[in-house]
């Protein structure tokens, strides 16, 4: 069970239900345990400790006896190359998880990081069964795993349910093997919908006060209807147990990808070519927009399906019919799009909501960015914002050459090096792009000039391109 330090938990929307309905009484789940817990397994990996005298890296769902030898394996002895002695064998470690059947001829699905570097892996059924599972696919993104075993007989496979229709204060149930104790039943609710978690690109958790420990990961959390909603994955916790504040993977997110691990052995998420960022009050204002809410366009990618489509500046807030609310949301509705299926966009441009058609894609790597060329343009000096800019043989900015100490630019966080991609919706590809977009903006009275910079950052770490707004004298 992974476990977040105190204070890395951010606030995320909620879902709440009618300030005056009493809560319901909770049901009897009595029944509904004794026909879902024939399809929970525990899930165990075994991975070799090969460097002697450090402690291995091992999954979060560590058993009780972590650091023990497991039983069964006999690697072989090495010698220190420094004594030439014999050194002791490397020892195993076991980790233990949760996992559910989701197919009767027998794939299971758990968290990646139950079985992340295991030579082995064994599920172990509620009658006692232990059958040797293989791992058929992963994916780290997601935390997800699908495991196949040989039962040679159908198994009670789990269906899925609709996340999307959860609600803060639903009853749900979590299945598992915390410490190692198969089969444990635990009984909460829906604490909070869409938590960010910062675990992953791709976070988007379901919040419960159900009793979730180590060894729950992996393990299914169902609604009162007997359907995973989710899949128990981590624990906010200053201590180590549970405080009643757990996380799972929504069904919405984990039954694709699992269906794909099962098809395929692998994950191919959607991809649009474009980065984001928040809309903050100032770019609000700037770009005349009804709110913060939605995905600041930052760059779009050549022949990416939005190149030609949308361009910096875009303020992105519907996808499909779903509201992108930050950037965030953005590329997690992407990502759920299916490679090859068309996406409908609705977007702000110059003060008014616009609309655009995508054919979604698979993710590309990234291209080289431009250098800055030796017989570039002569140096332009931009005083009215404190900097210096030269341009560059691949026309991909105005690259930053110097920044007036305490001047504009300086004062919102631009440094040397930066490369200015765009003002507002006017793409910068040259120095004397941005004397041209800032003379504009001069002539129109209007003092604050919002940039779309890439490159590090004032303390040094390079956040990707990102929209400054910078004052002018």
């Amino acid at each position: 069970m992974k476990l977040l330090k105190p204070l890395l938990i951010a606030a995320a929307s909620l879902a709440g239900t009618a300030a005056h309905a009493s809560p319901p009484m909770p049901p009897n789940l009595a029944d509904l345990a004794a026909k879902l817990l024939p399809s929970v397994v525990s899930v165990a990996s075994t991975a070799p400790v090969t460097d002697h005298g450090q402690q291995p890296a091992t999954p979060d769902d560590a058993s009780p006896d972590q650091g023990k030898a497991a039983g069964g394996l006999t690697p072989s002895q090495a010698a220190d190359p420094a004594s030439g002695s014999v050194l002791p064998p490397p020892k195993a470690e076991e980790a233990l998880g949760s996992g559910f059947v989701i197919d009767p001829a027998g794939y299971i699905l758990t968290n990646d990081h139950v079985i992340d570097g295991a030579t082995s892996v064994t599920v172990t059924f509620q009658d006692g069964t232990i059958l040797p599972a293989l791992v058929i696919g992963t994916d780290k993104d997601g935390d997800l795993a699908v495991l196949k075993v040989n039962a040679g007989h159908k198994l009670p496979a789990v269906s899925f349910g609709d996340s999307t229709k959860l609600r803060v204060g639903d009853w749900v149930l979590a299945i598992g093997n915390p410490f190692g104790l198969a089969g444990s039943t635990s009984a909460g609710i829906v604490s909070a919908l869409h938590r960010n978690i910062s675990e992953g690109k791709y976070d988007d958790f379901i919040q419960t006060d159900a009793t979730i420990n180590r060894g729950n990961s992996g393990g299914p959390l169902f609604n009162a209807a007997g359907q995973v909603i989710g899949v128990n994955s981590a624990i906010y916790s200053p201590s180590g147990g549970s405080v009643g504040i757990g996380f799972a993977i929504p069904a919405a997110m984990a039954q694709p990808i699992a269906a794909s691990l099962e098809a395929t052995g692998g994950v191919s998420r959607g991809w649009l070519g474009v980065s984001s960022e928040e809309v903050t009050p100032e770019i609000q204002k700037l770009l005349n927009l009804p709110d913060t809410s939605g995905a600041l366009i930052g760059s779009v990618a050549a022949n990416s399906p939005a190149y030609g489509k949308l361009q910096a500046g875009d303020v992105l807030v519907s996808l499909n019919n779903a509201p992108i609310t930050d950037p965030r949301a953005l590329l997690i509705r992407t990502a759920e799009i299916p490679v090859g299926q068309t996406a409908h966009a609705q977007f702000y441009r110059d003060g008014s909501l616009q609309s655009a058609t995508f054919t979604i894609a698979a993710p590309t790597p990234d291209p080289t960015p431009g250098t800055v060329a030796p017989e570039a343009a002569a140096n332009i000096a931009l005083t009215s914002i404190g900097i210096s800019v030269a341009a560059t043989s691949a026309l991909d900015g105005a690259h930053i050459l110097s920044v007036t100490p305490n001047g504009p630019a300086a004062k919102a966080g631009i440094v040397a090096t930066d490369v200015v991609e765009a003002v507002g919706a006017t793409t910068v590809n040259s120095a004397a792009d941005l004397k041209e977009a800032l003379t504009k903006l001069a002539a129109e009275h209007q003092q604050t000039a919002p940039l779309l910079v890439d490159g590090d950052d004032a303390s040094g770490t390079d956040p990707g391109p990102r929209w400054i707004a910078v004052v002018g004298e």
